[in-house]
């Protein structure tokens, strides 16, 4: 179970590091995306790593979407199940998951 989390605004990730942590520990692997802001400003200290620091299984960061769908291709393989988890523009990443997955060889 492989999950892509991008937090949703600076204040709510500040608010819920840990419980988004804990939740996420559900999974085996975990991609933590930077905030998605919204209309809000940065706020030092809250980003992925704020919340990557609470999940307790295998966790990694990613800077930006591109980075995020490039560190899931390297841990996918078959029969993995893999979610994207957030209110921002991680939406899009799906899509684009599985039209990498699909010219991939099956064996991977």
């Amino acid at each position: 179970l492989v999950a892509l989390f991008q937090p949703h605004m600076y204040s709510r990730t500040k608010l819920f590091a840990a419980e988004f942590g804990e939740a996420l520990s559900l999974a085996d692997s975990v991609i933590v995306n930077e905030v998605y802001g919204a209309r809000e400003q940065p706020v030092p200290g809250v980003d992925a790593a704020l919340v990557a620091g609470h999940v307790g299984v295998e966790v990694t960061t990613a800077a930006d979407l591109d980075e995020l769908r490039a560190k899931a291709l390297e841990i996918l393989r078959s029969g993995d199940t893999c979610f994207t988890i957030g209110a921002g523009d991680i939406t899009t990443v799906g899509p684009l998951l599985l039209a990498d997955l699909a010219e991939r060889p099956r064996d991977e």
